[in-house]
């Protein structure tokens, strides 16, 4: 049973029960409803979210487990990345135009994207924030996925489906079969370029192509790695965050060596230059 589309989260979701379900309707909108808390708390682009509060303010008092465990997760990757992976980066997205007005427009303000542990401090009780601007985007939809696939189980006794959040994907699986899912063109949408199986596991992919723009002043292209590197990334772990961070790491650094958990398929304009055996392409050589 595929549900309704959803928006959210910038992006299109769907989700498919292979199992049956006594209200399809009360599910679909309590997703809705789960999905609209969850932006409203992390969204770098809601002036009220406790993100934007916390970038606003340089402090957070009394913070819900679940933002607390979320920057202490981006700080441990930041460390398993040495640094690559750092949500420290909102600043510079910024002033590189990607605002909370998508004004798509560069400003000439230098920015140096600061040390995270540096600047952000977390506890049970207080989070302090002291430069820049902290940004989600590498690990917020990766979460969010692992999150609601929790509430499908916990609050709607639900064991086999498959959440699918602009792409990156969790699924449990079809009553202990795995789920195939197909592997995306890097430039081309509605090609495929080979398949990957799914059980109990995450997926992510990342390209500088997902979210880019033309700079309205300049007509310089940009995008949301702040990279030129035209890498693409698909990846795969026991969690989608996982998946999600190493994804957008690996577009900025393919030298780094990743944990066991983590698979991955890299290529670099058309060439493949990294396919693990999880990966299932149809053609070996190039894409």
């Amino acid at each position: 049973m595929l549900l309704p589309k959803v928006k959210a989260l910038g992006t299109h979701w769907h989700i498919e029960i292979f199992e049956d379900c006594t209200d399809e309707t009360a599910l679909c909108n309590a997703i809705i409803d789960w999905l609209e808390e969850y932006e409203s708390r992390y969204s770098r682009f809601r002036p009220n979210s406790w993100l934007s509060v916390l970038n606003r303010d340089g402090e957070f008092l009394n913070p819900d487990p679940q933002f607390v465990e979320l920057l202490n997760l981006s700080l441990d990757f930041y460390k398993k990345t040495n640094g690559v992976f750092n949500i420290g980066v909102g600043e510079k997205l910024v002033n590189a135009g990607y605002d909370a007005d998508y004004s798509f427009t560069a400003n000439e303000r230098e920015t140096v994207v600061p040390i995270l542990p540096d600047i952000l401090s977390v506890t049970d009780d207080k989070i302090t924030f002291s430069a820049g601007k902290l940004d989600l985007g590498g690990i917020g939809k990766g979460y969010a996925i692992d999150a609601l696939a929790d509430y499908l189980k916990n609050e709607h006794n639900l064991s086999y489906f498959l959440i699918n959040g602009g792409g990156d994907m969790y699924a449990t699986s079809d009553h202990d079969q795995p789920i195939q899912i197909v592997l995306g063109h890097p430039y081309d949408k509605t090609l495929g370029i080979g398949n990957l199986e799914l059980q109990d596991a995450g997926f992510a992919a990342s390209s500088p192509h997902m979210r880019s723009w033309v700079d309205a002043k300049t007509g310089a292209s940009k995008n949301h790695l702040l990279t030129t590197k035209q890498i693409a990334t698909y990846v795969t772990s026991t969690s989608t965050t996982e998946a999600d961070v190493w994804a957008t790491t690996l577009c900025l650094n393919q030298s780094l060596d990743t944990p066991r958990t983590v698979h991955a398929l890299v290529l670099d304009e058309i060439a493949i230059t990294r396919c693990d055996e999880a990966f299932r392409l149809y053609s070996k050589t190039r894409v």
